[in-house]
Formats: C-alpha cells, sequence, structure tokens
C-alpha cells in the first residue's frame, strides 16, 4: 500500500493529538505521570519520525514540519485548560505567544531529528517507504 505525503503528514498530527488528549485527561483526573509527560515531551520526535518514515518523498521536511502542529496543539491546550479555570504557567495572549515560540524551539530539534530517524529507517527497511535511484 502506497502512502500519499498527505496522509503520512495527518498520521503524524494524530501521534501529536493523541499525546496531547491523554496528557489533558491526565490533567482532568488531576494525575501526574512522569511517563506520560516524557511521551509528551517527546511525541514531535515521534510525530516526525512516523511521517517521515511513512512519507514517499520529503521525509526529513515533512518530519521537521511536525514541530508547527506541536507548537499549535500545545497553546490550542494551554487555552482550554485556562478557559475551564484551571491555573496554567503561562496564561493570556502573551503566554499563548511564549508558549508557541517556546514549544517550536524544542519540537524543531526533535523533529528534524525525527524527520532523519525516519528518513534512515525507511532506506533500511526498503518497500515502498524508500526511494530507489
Amino acid at each position: 500500500m502506497k502512502t500519499t505525503t498527505t496522509r503520512a503528514f495527518f498520521s503524524g498530527i494524530g501521534v501529536l493529538a493523541a499525546a496531547y488528549a491523554f496528557w489533558y485527561l491526565l490533567l482532568q483526573m488531576k494525575s501526574f505521570s512522569l511517563v506520560a509527560m516524557t511521551f509528551l515531551w517527546l511525541s514531535p520526535l515521534i510525530a516526525a519520525l512516523v511521517a517521515s518514515y511513512l512519507a514517499p518523498r520529503r521525509k526529513v521536511l515533512l518530519g521537521a514540519l511536525m514541530a508547527f502542529p506541536a507548537a499549535i496543539l500545545a497553546v490550542l491546550l494551554n487555552s482550554v485548560v485556562e478557559l475551564f479555570g484551571r491555573a496554567v504557567d503561562l496564561p493570556g495572549v502573551t503566554g499563548g505567544l511564549t508558549t508557541f515560540i517556546l514549544t517550536l524551539a524544542y519540537a524543531s530539534v526533535l523533529s528534524v531529528i525525527g524527520g532523519l530517524a525516519g528518513h534512515l529507517l525507511s532506506r533500511k527497511r526498503g518497500g515502498n517507504h524508500a526511494r530507489t535511484p
């Protein structure tokens, strides 16, 4: 089965959405988990790896682009938590902008690493994910 670039991109976003939704659920349950927090922080890398691995071309670029949805979802989660009356570290519009910039910075690094890893794994694996000369 061939995977399109769009499907690969939305698969990566699915990984991010799942991580943020899981974290939101844990926040609502008032349950802290170091494992879940680590998964949340590493989700841009995992999303980039998935997207890059599945992409038929421009693998590293597609992986690197996962930083943007990660930053947008971080702001969205922060805003939703604040909207429902819970305390957040960075409230308001300025807090949202700060969250976006900080998340974009760390997610960019992780997404490039994940994109490179996905590219290398797909080349090793062969099949329909590898580029043929």
